[in-house]
């Protein structure tokens, strides 16, 4: 096998800089503390959580050559997606309202269609 795929993961702090992997070990256990944001959308009876982290683990590299670092994942009862990654603590911050804004305003848009197809005779 080539030399790149058994390369070791970089690690990072929240800032962008580089860090060891005794000190990632010690963010990773810091479940808490690499939480940005986590809002539970209840609509009817559709229960979904949206969550950012910090991953520690660059997730790939952004157009801009930085690494991706943040994560933000919504999960329900069946499923769990990664709908958006970013360089900064404050893109992910903007990220995670966005999605929350846009879940919460489908799940109604469903319910609602849901709603009425009930109500058709």
């Amino acid at each position: 096998m080539p030399a790149e795929y058994h390369r070791p993961p970089d690690y990072y702090r929240w800032d962008g800089r580089r860090i060891t992997a005794e000190e990632a070990q010690g963010l990773l256990l810091d479940v808490r503390g690499r939480l940005l944001a986590q809002d539970v959308i209840r609509v009817g009876a559709v229960v979904v959580v949206v969550s950012t982290w910090f991953t520690v683990i660059d997730l790939g590299l952004a157009a801009n050559g930085r690494p991706l670092l943040w994560q933000t994942i919504v999960s329900d009862h069946a499923m769990h997606a990664d709908i958006g990654q970013y360089t900064t603590r404050e893109k992910a911050a903007r990220g995670h309202a966005q999605a929350v804004s846009m879940i919460t305003s489908r799940l109604r848009g469903l319910v609602a269609r849901a709603a009425l197809d009930e109500a058709r005779p």
